[in-house]
């Protein structure tokens, strides 16, 4: 090789290592040896506010040093991460959110903001999280980026009493799910089976089916395949029992779905576990009637024939990470483990603890709190079922994010504009650029 061939070579070497760096998240940064007497401050909702202040209560000595900024979810959190690394300070040292933002923010672009939490938080504990519940949380080198506060595996939700009455069977498959569509709008025209709207049908119907629709392949792409033969036998499915009429397209969260279910004319839908606490119970049925108590029952999603396992897809769920930036880390990871580990704080928050022994403590009060839900068979019992269930990469993106691209798409088939399958192609497009745009390499074909 000529000298100045050699010489081109080393600049395209140069280049290469500085492009994959603006993409490839490297190791946790080191944070700084940990100061007792420094103060913290912590992003949390209100929700989450509660936890933090149970924390306080339970350790009065460190009430002094621990700022409570109340925060919503999703409150331009990466832009003002940005701007505190300009400004080189006055940086949160805990913050509840989703956990791809923080994938979003362990990248060059943001320093690397969230510390590696490994160090702080014992194996054995982590061992009690629910299967798969921290994985969004695992950065491509091993580092624990953050830690789950709740999940929220899907379920399928049944009437009981209009079940007992038809002599149905619930399905276990998809198969029998169609089945039993096509006999119930034969049978029972005008009772629903679940809802097809624009609310994350890619977790709601294609990532249990295995549909590799956004799955992440390395630190630096994604394997985007939607005219996948998994992910194309749920567009058909459908396509075919939206024809018979028995799924609402009026919107999960419409009043007039709601008055769908205050009249007894619906038969099954499909949902996350804190469906019953904050949809279920309210918008759809009144609580305080006796009519209503006992009605709902919880069973497990139904997955396709041939598949080897039995999966559901993961519908939110927050977590707690913590700044690199931190001065006192100790302190920091203290208050993450017990928010997130504390059996008498799970008890009593909204969602579904990731922390298994909390979850028990969750729920086992669910009857109480829920009483719609029928006791036989227990909800908690199939709730936490299906949490021990949830695939791996259920919801593992972040960057990029597959919601925003699915939801204009299902609208547009609510409306009765398209089918699902006339999607194929415009999907399949709208997600690559989804996942190219945020700089990351769109893999089309593979299993």
């Amino acid at each position: 090789m000529s000298k100045s061939n050699f010489s081109r070579f080393v600049v395209l070497v140069m280049l290469v290592v500085l492009l994959l760096g603006a993409v490839l998240p490297s190791a946790a940064q080191a944070v700084p040896e940990s100061d007792p007497t420094a103060p913290i401050r912590v992003w949390v909702d209100a929700e989450r506010a509660r936890q933090v202040q149970a924390f306080i209560d339970a350790n009065p000595d460190k009430a002094a040093l621990i700022e409570i900024i109340n925060e919503p979810l999703g409150a331009n959190v990466q832009q003002r991460m940005l701007l505190y690394n300009n400004i080189g300070g006055n940086w949160p040292d805990v913050i509840f959110e989703d956990p791809s933002t923080w994938r979003t923010l362990n990248t060059p672009q943001f320093d690397f903001f969230p510390a590696d939490l490994r160090p702080y938080i014992p194996q054995d504990v982590l061992d009690q999280f629910y299967p798969t519940a921290n994985d969004p949380c695992i950065a491509p080198d091993g580092s624990l980026i953050c830690v789950r506060n709740d999940i929220a595996p899907e379920v399928m939700f049944y009437n009981v009493p209009a079940f007992a009455e038809f002599g149905y069977e619930l399905p276990t498959t998809w198969e029998e799910y169609v089945a039993l569509a096509q006999q119930v709008a034969e049978e029972h025209p005008g009772y629903t089976m679940g809802q097809l709207d624009g609310w994350e049908p890619q977790l709601l119907w294609y990532r249990h089916s295995e549909c590799p629709l956004m799955q992440p392949l390395s630190a630096s792409s994604f394997l985007v395949n939607f005219l996948h033969p998994n992910c194309q036998r749920m567009s058909e499915m459908l396509d075919t029992v939206n024809a018979l009429g028995v799924l609402d397209n009026q919107g999960t969260f419409s009043a007039g779905y709601g008055q769908i279910w205050e009249s007894g004319n619906w038969l099954i839908h499909f949902g996350p576990s804190w469906l019953p606490d904050f949809v279920i119970k309210g918008l759809y049925l009144n609580a305080d009637d006796p009519e209503n108590q006992g009605t709902v029952g919880v069973a497990l999603l139904p997955n396709w024939a041939d598949q080897a396992t039995r999966t559901t897809s993961n519908v939110g769920g927050g977590s707690y990470a913590m700044s690199r930036h931190t001065l006192n880390a100790d302190l920091a990871a203290e208050l993450i483990i017990f928010v997130s580990t504390n059996p008498d704080v799970g008890a009593a928050q909204a969602a579904t603890p990731a922390y298994m022994p909390s979850a028990a403590a969750w729920g086992a009060s669910l009857l109480t709190r829920v009483p719609l839900l029928a006791s036989d068979p227990d909800p908690w019992t199939v709730i936490s079922e299906a949490a021990s269930g949830v695939m791996a990469d259920s919801g593992f993106e972040g960057p990029p994010h597959s919601s925003p691209v699915f939801s204009p798409f299902f609208t547009d088939v609510a409306a009765g504009n398209r089918t699902v399958v006339s999607l194929n192609d415009d999907l399949q497009a709208a997600l690559v650029e989804a996942v190219t745009t945020a700089g990351f390499e769109a893999v089309t074909d593979g299993p």
